[in-house]
């Protein structure tokens, strides 16, 4: 008899990487996913590295939002609308923009960042996976220089947990590359990150995974959760009626985990948060290394001969046409900084949702009301950099290992979160 089977829902890093880890420790591991292609909003990430990165309830992001409310081409677009679940993810949403909850959410996503990215060497070392990786950090581009000072003051905010930064001016910056404009008055380099095409990491994972035994089924949609007369978790129900069984489930399906959650009675209060990207060739002179425009928010991304512009969050329901002026705005954002934009083609346009709390942290962790079942999902923009040690953190938890990250601020059931 083989091992107890764990059924993953998802097969974007998160879910992959779970998979990867419980397949390593010989775990009877399945995934799937409802896509037929690996279109993720994890191959849609700018590819930005970024560990030690600040959740999105930042002081001030609450009111930075509803200035923004009424323009549709800023960084952060909320459309308007009196769903009463929107309204009550704005409020907890507002409630966590403060300096106390982001003191206590770096302690866990500073202690995180160090253990995602040994990871993730470890993993591409071990399965040789081409995906561009460079630990060049990343660059805070800064276009007003009455922006650097805080800008410097926000990095160094991070030297307590060990992450380093180097304030560089505008001329040594032009003098490092020639990708930049001499209207960019300087730059944060974000020295412990780094750079990755996010697909090729995505399907190199996926194409690991049957050396361990795992099974990845594309194109199937789970339709609910199967649970046995004492309310355990046994397994998931696909559209097509077939069971599959398991004796762990876990939720890694980003903005969907939420409604197959709800059909356990569990609550996970998310919001779908659109984002872009372009991907341009031809571009006259690309950047060494990738980084954040710091007043346009438009991240960027050098990718073999082409350069991928990426940002926005655009908060609206699902299954709404994607907007072209927002895409649009990347490529305007980015001419401000990157010379050569307006000689770039675009090969490829891609939005995707990525799945937002209220609180700014992913949940991650056994669903206490339903044994069986186990959630890791809500990574907003972090997915990519969090989804190894999420990875690790789940078959960690599955196999009774013990955990190295203090899991009450990442739990399923969080009392601060409604």
């Amino acid at each position: 008899m083989g091992s107890p089977r764990t059924v993953i829902v998802g097969a974007g890093i998160v879910g992959l990487c779970g998979a990867y880890e419980l397949a390593k420790r010989g775990v009877d591991v399945v995934v799937l996913d409802q896509s037929a292609t690996f279109d993720s909003a994890s191959c849609g990430n700018a590819g930005l590295f970024s560990i030690g990165h600040y959740p999105l309830t930042r002081p001030g992001a609450s009111w930075r939002g509803l200035r923004w409310m009424f323009n549709s081409s800023s960084p952060l677009w909320i459309r308007p609308s009196l769903s009463p679940d929107l309204l009550r993810w704005l409020w907890t949403f507002h409630r966590h923009c403060n300096d106390a909850h982001t003191e206590r959410c770096m302690r866990t996503l500073g202690a995180m960042g160090w253990r995602t990215i040994q990871a993730l060497e470890e993993m591409i070392s071990a399965e040789s996976i081409n995906c561009l990786y460079r630990r060049s950090g990343w660059m805070d581009l800064i276009l007003d220089e009455a922006n650097l000072d805080a800008a410097a003051r926000e990095g160094r905010s991070l030297a307590p947990m060990g992450y380093r930064t180097d304030r560089i001016s505008g001329a040594e910056l032009r003098r490092r590359d020639g990708a930049y404009r001499d209207e960019v008055a300087g730059a944060i380099h974000y020295v412990d990150s780094a750079i990755i095409h996010p697909g090729q990491l995505v399907r190199g994972l996926a194409d690991a995974l049957p050396r361990y035994g795992a099974t990845i089924r594309k194109g199937v949609t789970v339709s609910g959760l199967e649970r046995d007369g004492a309310g355990k978790c046994v397994g998931v129900r696909l559209s097509t009626g077939e069971v599959v069984r398991a004796e762990t489930v876990v939720l890694a399906a980003g903005i969907w985990s939420s409604e197959l959650a709800k059909s356990a009675g569990i609550s996970v209060p998310m919001q779908p948060a659109r984002g872009y990207h372009v991907q341009l060739e031809g571009v006259s002179q690309l950047p060494v290394t990738g980084g954040v425009m710091h007043e346009t928010f438009v991240a960027y991304n050098p990718m073999g001969n082409q350069l991928r512009l990426a940002g926005t969050l655009e908060i609206a329901p699902t299954g709404r046409p994607w907007m072209r002026r927002r895409l649009n705005a990347l490529v305007a954002g980015a001419r401000k900084y990157l010379h050569g934009i307006d000689g770039g083609r675009a090969t490829a346009e891609w939005a995707g949702y990525r799945p937002c709390t209220a609180d700014g942290m992913p949940v991650i962790g056994f669903a206490r009301s339903t044994p069986g079942l186990y959630i890791a999902t809500g990574h907003a923009m972090m997915g990519l950099m969090l989804g190894p040690i999420t990875g690790r953190m789940i078959a960690a938890d599955i196999c009774g290992e013990s955990q190295s990250i203090d899991p009450e601020i990442l739990g399923a059931v969080r009392p601060d979160r409604r």
